[in-house]
Order: C-alpha cells, then structure tokens, then sequence
C-alpha cells in the first residue's frame, strides 16, 4: 500500500513539473507611451468588459491615467509571467525592460456586499534598474 501511494506521489510530481505551463498571471499590459506611474487593473467591476486573450495571456490595455477595470471576477495567482509593452497612436508596441517595473501588490475592498480586487504595478522610463524594479519610486 505504501509503495501505490508513493508511485502515486511520484507520478504526481513528474507530471505537475513536467507541464508547459506554470501557474501564473500571464497577463499582458498595454500601456501608454511614454507613461510613468502607477497602474491599477480593478477586478469584477459590474458592466466592465471582460479580458480579452492573447495567446496565454490577458490583456490589459491600460488608460492615459493608468487605470483599467474588468468585469473579470479576480486575478490569477502564482508566479508573475507578465508581459509589459507600450503602444503608441498608431498601436505598436514597445516592450518594457523589467528592471523599469515594479509589481505593487494585491488588495480588495467590499463596498454594499460587492467585493473587487485588484493588482498594481509601477512603470518608469527614467528610474530603471535594480532598486526600482525591487521597491519602486516610493510614490503614492
């Protein structure tokens, strides 16, 4: 018996690691040339479209203050495989250096029995490196 739910365990384990895909975020952010600041995607917002898909990934077409929101119920979870690009006028795309990003965090309210969440990051042009990418300009 000891030796079925070993194999079993076993088994298990080669084929979670051995998967294509990780359990991530996979999200694609489109964002304004040129923008600098902080970035809010608002999950399950009443009448907000819904994520469009790209590939594996959630698009996320960020406005001129740096705000989206999507009648998306929640986030995914698990290590961030986001992609981060700036679009111009005419809709190509640029992509961002990672160290020019920096991933905020989670969070959520409940307003009236609704609950949202949402993600944030932070985006510079002029700040990139090391020590923006792990803790940010300290904006607000």
């Amino acid at each position: 018996m000891k030796q079925m739910l070993l194999a079993i365990l076993c088994l298990a384990l080669t084929v979670g690691c051995a998967s294509p895909y990780q359990r991530g975020t996979y999200d694609l952010y489109l964002i304004p040339q040129g923008y600098e600041g902080i970035i809010r995607v608002i999950y399950n917002v009443k009448g907000a479209p819904l994520l469009e898909r790209e590939g594996k990934y959630d698009v996320i077409p960020v406005d001129s203050n740096g705000k989206y929101e999507t009648s998306n119920p929640m986030y995914d979870y698990g290590e961030v495989i986001d992609q981060y690009f700036y679009v111009d006028e005419k809709g190509n795309r640029t992509a961002i250096d990672p160290t020019c990003v920096n991933i905020r965090g989670t969070g959520g309210t409940s307003v009236g029995g609704v609950e949202t969440h949402h993600t944030e990051i932070e985006v510079t042009n002029s700040l990139c490196g090391e020590d923006f990418m792990l803790h940010g300009s300290n904006r607000s």
